[in-house]
C-alpha cells in the first residue's frame, strides 16, 4: 500500500476548504415535461455531472470525495427521475438513467461537461458518452463494467445484500468495501459517519418494489447493450478513467480486462484490498486521480 493511502487509512478527513459542501448544499430543482429532477451543485470551475448507483439517491455519496472534487471543479449530482425528490416514473432502462443526465445538462445551460458514474451509473455515463459524445469532455467511470456480456457476474453475496429492505453498515462493509481487510473495514465506518452528518433536507430511500423492478429490468438492459455501448467506448475520442476495487462483488475488475488494448482513450486504476466502493475508501486520494486525469488529458 502506498503511503498516501496509508495516511488515509489512519487519520481523519482534512478540511478540504469548500465554501458549502456536500453536507450542507440545498437541494434545487428543474421542471421538465412530466418530471422534475432534484439535484446538489458544489464548488466552481469546469461541470462534472455524476450519475448514482443501484439504489442511491443524493444523500449516497461520500461528502469527503465529492468535497476534495469540488475543489477544482462545479460537481453535481442527482436523483433519478421516480428516486429520492425528482418525480416522474423510475428509469426501466439504462438509457433513461442517461437521459436524465442530459437534460438536466441541458436545462441548466451546460454545453460540455465531465461525465462520471458509479456502478449502474457507471454504465450510465457510457451511454452518455455514446450518445452525446460533443458534450463530454471527459467520463469517469467507478466501481463498474462495460456494457454488454460480461464473462464474470455479480456474486451472489451481492444480491443478498442489495434486495435487503434496508442496509445497516455491516451491509454497506459487504457491498461497498472489502470486509477481509481492516483498513477497509475502518473505511466504511468512516464513510458511514460522514454519510450521517447531513441532518435536514435528506432524500427517502428508495422503495423496494422500486429498486427490484430497477435491477431487473436496467440489468437486463445492461447485458444486452442493445444501444452498442461497448462498440462506442472503444471507439471514442472522450478520454476514460476507469476506477476499481480488485475485489468488486457487484461488477468484478476482471471483466475490464478482457478490454485491455482495446479502449483507446482509457486510463485504469485498481486500488489494492477494495471493493465496490474504491472512491468511497480512498476519497482524497480517488479525487485526486480524477482531478490530474482530467487536467492531464483532452
Amino acid at each position: 500500500m502506498s503511503t498516501d493511502m496509508q495516511r488515509e487509512a489512519s487519520t481523519p478527513v482534512i478540511d478540504t476548504g469548500v465554501a458549502i459542501g456536500t453536507s450542507d448544499a440545498p437541494t434545487e430543482f428543474v421542471e421538465l415535461e412530466g418530471r422534475t429532477l432534484a439535484y446538489r451543485s458544489i464548488g466552481a470551475g469546469p461541470e462534472m455531472i455524476w450519475c448514482n448507483r443501484f439504489r442511491g439517491t443524493l444523500d449516497t455519496w461520500d461528502p469527503a470525495f465529492l468535497d476534495n472534487l469540488a475543489r477544482s471543479f462545479t460537481v453535481i449530482t442527482f436523483d433519478y427521475s421516480g428516486i429520492g425528490q425528482s418525480t416522474g416514473v423510475a428509469p426501466s432502462t439504462i438509457g433513461e438513467m442517461a437521459q436524465d443526465a442530459k437534460d438536466l445538462a441541458d436545462e441548466l445551460e451546460i454545453a460540455r461537461f465531465v461525465i462520471g458514474g458509479w456502478s449502474m451509473g457507471g454504465v450510465a455515463a457510457q451511454v452518455v458518452v455514446a450518445r452525446w459524445p460533443e458534450s463530454v469532455t471527459h467520463a469517469i467511470l467507478v466501481g463498474t463494467n462495460p456494457a454488454g456480456p460480461n464473462a464474470r457476474a455479480a456474486e451472489q453475496l451481492f444480491y443478498e445484500r442489495a434486495r435487503k429492505s434496508e442496509n445497516d453498515l455491516e451491509d454497506e462493509t459487504v457491498l461497498f468495501f472489502e470486509p477481509r481487510s481492516a483498513v477497509s473495514r475502518a473505511a466504511a465506518e468512516r464513510t458511514h459517519q460522514r454519510l450521517a452528518r447531513r441532518r435536514s433536507d435528506r432524500d427517502p430511500a428508495v422503495p423496494a418494489v422500486v429498486f427490484n423492478k430497477i435491477l431487473q429490468t436496467v440489468g437486463a438492459d445492461i447485458r444486452s447493450d442493445t444501444e452498442h455501448v461497448r462498440d462506442a467506448i472503444m471507439a471514442t475520442a472522450v478520454p476514460i478513467l476507469i476506477i476499481s476495487g480488485d475485489h468488486d462483488i457487484s461488477f468484478p475488475v476482471q471483466n475490464w480486462y478482457t478490454l485491455s488494448g482495446e479502449l483507446p482513450t482509457s486510463q485504469h486504476i485498481v486500488f489494492p484490498s477494495a471493493g465496490h466502493g474504491p472512491h468511497h475508501q480512498y476519497p482524497e486520494v480517488a479525487a485526486a486521480y480524477i482531478t490530474a486525469f482530467i487536467q492531464t488529458t483532452r
